[in-house]
């Protein structure tokens, strides 16, 4: 009985991954998942700061949130994620509540919106 379980349950997780597209997204079931770098965090405090902008904005409609540290992975809804659309909105929420610096890479070297 153990083993049936354990193997509907390694089934299941299966299911759930997404197909990775090399740009810090993954799809899966209807939901793009979005890794943003956040420059400037440093503290719990921090992810407060990126968690209220976030929620504030009129322009976005998040389905889910992890805020770490530097890191933000969000997942909208597919028909609400429009790439460059999206990632200014973003950026723009995080930048204009707080002095964080939003980038699409680990090196903070290509910014998610603009210059």
């Amino acid at each position: 009985m153990k083993f049936l379980i354990m193997i509907m349950v390694l089934m299941g997780l299966n299911s759930c991954q997404g197909k990775s597209d090399g740009k810090n997204r993954i799809t899966s079931k209807n939901l793009v998942s979005k890794k943003y770098f956040v420059k400037g965090m440093t503290c719990g405090g921090c992810i407060i700061g990126v968690k209220t902008a976030l929620n504030k904005s009129e322009e976005l409609s998040i389905a889910d949130k992890n805020i770490d540290v530097g890191e933000a992975v969000l997942k909208f809804e597919e028909k609400n994620y429009k790439e460059a659309a999206t990632d200014c909105a973003v950026t723009k929420s995080i930048e204009k509540v707080t002095e964080f610096k939003v980038f699409l890479d680990k090196e903070h070297t290509k910014r998610a919106c603009g210059s």
